[in-house]
């Protein structure tokens, strides 16, 4: 019966995805930012273009993708890479699409065990194909139409692709969509696998055992925030009554499985085998083992863990309340009834989506940077999966057990409430995208471009700027090495200068700037990296140096290149040299 279910749904499943892409690929490129954009934009288009060694962790298989599409794709070379995103980003919706349709083959599997399980005996099943045959009704006729789950799942999938978040995130240079893809793309390999154990069809599991531990890789080489699925891929590898013969088989098939999963991580040796080309983005320099560890680990970012947590509640609470509008109330009550009717339908789908939600919670509350709006996302994916797999688990089949007059209610009644379902919500969606459209429409954002441009046409030729202001420094890498623009301008971000990689991309950038401090770079560097490798070192000596090169980067520059401050906050009213580190910098020199 599920095998002709399977057959007879697979071209209009097929034309319901085929669909669905397209038309989300549509309006993400219409919203996509035509330049550069605020954060880390600016830093990522360039790394990915030249391509160089991106921030930490690297993100070997985003910058590779990249700089393929930012070299084969038409128009401006920022535009290409936030394309890029937009892709992903339909990608996702579609894999969510298809993952929500794998839950609803699950429910049609419990319910079929569930009717077959209340079977009073052989002879009234004889009797009822009897009389099936005796009206003349063909296996295909018997068969319910497809389209009121796909129109239901394509709905639910298009709700979280409208989501503010989400969307915001396909129109710019980033490498979440991807992050995002895999997420969904995991949990439906690992659902396929169990679906495959179930029925014992080893060769299938085996087959799907494999995709999902080389996806699991390749999402590691794009984000480290794969980890956080661990627990949810486990329980739906593992989890039931049998998890000792579903372990077993597991250890078996290492063979397939470890392999799959350690090969994509080679992506990683792009790192140092580029780094040690010397490009111009060269973050971390990771051409050492100890520089690669820490590179690949984020050490530079740990010292924002639990640093707010609860600042970041606030901006959590925040983010999530606005998610869909004023449906935003709306989805999350469902979401909430969603998932206890997964939980009792299929507690072991609830046990993983539950277990991504709370891992991605707890990660985004506990890391405190600025941009933790984007960690959220796979919470509000999660949500998706609630509101579909109880919208399924209810309508699938009246021996689940669930809904009015329970086993009483016809199957026929079920499905008229599908379709009603289904068609609302897809005008909701629809009203959503509709209400959203304006709010992320990024076709016409040009502020970060504008910005330095605006800066740049204030400074004389070959000027100096110091800054700790990355909205501003993070687009000034595109618009200088890629754009071209201002070359003649050096750039020193004083922040990412406590770090030893940065002097040699100063170095290469603006030779004169090095040179010319060069005992002062070197002296600070032995210091710097003592403290990088946690050795012994004189914090005040290091800090002293630091504040040295800062300004001899302002004095013995003078003469030909005029020096800038362009620091957030403004210390103007600081009086010198105490409170505000600006008025370290070259205090011998005016401030305007």
């Amino acid at each position: 019966m599920l095998a002709r279910i399977r057959e007879a749904r697979g071209p209009q499943k097929k034309i319901a995805t085929v669909a669905l892409f397209p038309g989300w690929l549509i309006i993400y490129l219409s919203t996509t930012s035509p330049t550069v954009n605020f954060i880390d934009s600016g830093e990522l288009i360039t790394a990915l273009y030249e391509p160089g060694v991106a921030h930490p962790p690297g993100y070997p298989l985003y910058v590779l993708l990249g700089y393929v599409a930012s070299h084969l794709l038409p128009g401006e070379v920022a535009w290409r890479v936030n394309a890029f995103s937009a892709f992903w980003g339909a990608m996702c919706v579609t894999v969510l699409f298809l993952l929500l349709l794998e839950v609803g083959a699950l429910m049609k599997r419990l319910s079929v065990l569930a009717q077959q399980h209340q079977a009073r005996s052989v002879k009234r099943q004889k009797k009822q194909a009897a009389k099936s045959a005796s009206t003349g009704q063909s296996a295909s006729e018997a068969i319910p139409s497809p389209w009121p789950e796909l129109v239901l799942a394509a709905s639910i999938a298009s709700l979280f692709g409208a989501s503010s978040s989400f969307w915001s995130r396909t129109a710019q240079a980033k490498m979440y969509t991807l992050h995002y893809f895999f997420v969904a793309f995991l949990l439906l390999s690992a659902l396929k696998y169990r679906a495959a154990f179930d029925r014992e069809d080893r060769p299938a599991a085996r087959r799907w055992l494999l995709i999902t531990a080389l996806a699991g890789g390749l999402s590691l080489t794009n984000h480290m925030m794969t980890i956080l699925l661990v627990p949810s891929l486990l329980i739906l590898l593992l989890a039931g009554s049998d998890w000792r013969v579903r372990l077993s088989a597991l250890l078996k098939n290492w063979y397939v499985a470890v392999p799959a999963a350690i090969l994509p991580l080679l992506l990683y040796l792009y790192l140092p085998f580029r780094s040690s080309q010397a490009p111009v983005m060269n973050w971390g320099a990771p051409t050492t083992w100890d520089d690669f560890y820490r590179h690949i680990t984020g050490w530079q970012y740990r010292v924002y863990l639990f640093d707010t947590v609860g600042f970041n509640l606030q901006r959590i609470i925040n983010f999530v309340s606005q998610q869909w509008w004023v449906l935003t109330p709306v989805v999350l009550i469902v979401a909430l009834a969603g998932a206890y009717l997964l939980a009792r339908v299929a507690p072991v789908v609830f046990a993983a989506t539950l277990a991504t939600a709370l891992m991605t919670f707890i990660f985004s509350l506990a890391y405190g940077i600025s941009e933790i709006e984007p960690y959220m996302v796979p919470f509000y994916m999660m949500l998706a999966v609630w509101i579909g797999g109880g919208a399924l688990a209810w309508f699938s089949g009246a021996q689940l057990g669930l809904g009015p007059n329970r086993g009483e209610t016809t199957g026929g009644q079920r499905r008229q409430w599908l379709l009603t379902g289904s068609v609302t919500l897809a005008a909701l969606v629809l009203v959503c995208i509709f209400v959203q459209y304006p709010r992320q429409n990024h076709r016409d954002d040009r502020l970060a471009e504008q910005f330095v441009e605006n800066v740049f046409a204030t400074l004389p030729p070959n000027s100096i700027v110091i800054t700790d202001y990355w909205d501003f420094y993070a687009p000034t890498y595109y618009m200088q090495q890629v754009r071209g623009l201002r070359p003649d301008i050096a750039i020193v971000d004083k922040s990412l200068l406590r770090y030893p990689w940065y002097v040699g991309q100063l170095s290469k950038r603006y030779p004169f700037l090095i040179e010319n401090s060069r005992e002062v770079v070197d002296q600070f560097a032995v210091e710097q990296r003592k403290w990088v490798n946690g050795e012994r070192f004189d914090a005040a000596r290091l800090d002293r140096l630091y504040l040295d090169l800062l300004t001899s980067f302002v004095d013995r520059n003078a003469g030909t290149h005029s020096a800038y401050l362009l620091m957030l906050p403004p210390c103007d009213s600081v009086p010198a040299p105490q409170g505000c580190e600006s008025n370290s910098i070259a205090p011998g020199f005016p401030r305007q």
